[in-house]
């Protein structure tokens, strides 16, 4: 198999001078998560392999104050290592060699756990024009017997694009008329700066309840270097999920899921702070995409703009070279699955950073 794109170019950047920038925030742990750690390191815990019992109830009540979601914190929560390995594991329990998953493009890089489940993934396009949108109609054109799954990112990466509730209401309308399981990572909950918002899919069980959703607390708590997800689905999907999981993983570790608890119950100003900026840097970065003169659909969600540099006259793994060779890291199209001469630029960096960005990407157009 192929390398995982984007850990494959964080490795290629590192031969050259570029401008820092991070795709989430990378803080220090508060007094209370540290706490919380340290005194579960002292102790011999029963292994739990749904995930703590504490956790998912702490988990449930977050979905429900948040959301409006009533959750069954025993019967439909588990404990993952993070989205990469929930989405993992579900695509290995839930779906059967031969089958088909309808992925609209671009997106997340589900290729390789769709494949090691033994499906083929089928990308269905969408346009900068329509701001990426899912286009319904198309995936309803590209349903055939083989098709079990669609799998979203809502919000998207590496778009940006988040569905309103009428959008997302049609998709699962179309997989409830052709009894399609939709499988959604929803990492980016909590990066949404503009638009209508980020509706969660188990919000619209009543349109259809075959829905399985993935997120990841490395994205929404500045988590990343504690691996911990979750799994939320109806019963008789998760215990299916569950058993998988067990064969995979067994369990997650006491002391990240401690400090989940505590992360996710505690104070959250140490991340408001750094939540509270992506706009502005999404303004600064944006702003100065069009004033180097490459068009960009500017995104409601995420930490990421996804230019088009057609002008440039490079694709692909050319286009990444010539990017990196300016010192600007950046992912090109076709590793999302969408168009070669767009690429994905973060913009989690100081203003200086964004700043020095747009002053060479003036430099590369002229």
């Amino acid at each position: 198999m192929e390398r995982l794109p984007a850990l494959d170019l964080a490795d290629r950047a590192r031969e050259w001078d570029v401008v820092p920038m991070q795709g989430v925030p990378a803080l220090p742990m508060p007094r209370h998560v540290l706490e919380a750690v340290r005194e579960t390191a002292a102790r011999v815990l029963p292994r739990q392999s749904r995930g703590w019992p504490e956790l998912r109830r702490v988990l449930a009540n977050h979905l429900g104050d948040s959301f409006g979601l009533a959750v069954d914190p025993e019967r439909e929560l588990l404990v993952t290592h993070g989205a990469q390995h929930g989405m993992s594991v579900v695509l290995r329990a839930l779906l059967s060699p031969g089958d088909e998953v309808l992925v609209p493009a671009p997106t997340y890089f589900f290729e390789g756990m769709v494949r090691m489940a033994g499906a083929r993934p089928v990308y269905v396009p969408g346009r900068a024009e329509d701001g990426w949108a899912v286009d319904v109609d198309a995936l309803r054109r590209a349903t055939i017997p083989a098709t079990r799954a669609i799998l979203l990112c809502n919000p998207n990466n590496p778009t940006g694009y988040t569905p309103s509730k009428d959008e997302l209401s049609a998709i699962l309308t179309l997989a409830a008329e052709r009894g399609l399981l939709v499988l959604s990572d929803e990492s980016y909950a909590r990066y949404v700066h503009s638009g209508l918002g980020y509706t969660p899919q188990q919000a619209l069980r009543d349109v259809w309840p075959e829905l399985v959703t993935v997120t990841s607390l490395s994205k929404n708590y500045a988590f990343t270097q504690w691996r911990v997800g979750y799994v939320h689905a109806p019963a008789h999907l998760l215990d299916r999920v569950h058993r998988a999981f067990e064969w995979d993983a067994i369990n997650v570790g006491d002391v990240p899921q401690a400090a989940a608890c505590a992360v996710i119950t505690g104070p959250q100003h140490w991340l408001d702070g750094a939540f509270s900026t992506f706009r502005h840097r999404r303004d600064l970065l944006c702003d100065a995409i069009d004033k180097a003169g490459f068009p960009v659909a500017r995104p409601d969600s995420g930490i990421f703009a996804f230019p088009d540099f057609s002008d440039l006259k490079a694709s692909s793994r050319a286009l990444e070279r010539l990017l990196l060779a300016h010192g600007l890291t950046a992912l090109a199209g076709d590793a999302f699955h969408g168009p070669p001469h767009h690429a994905r630029l973060l913009y989690g960096g100081t203003d200086a950073d964004l700043t020095e960005v747009g002053r060479r990407l003036a430099a590369l157009r002229r």
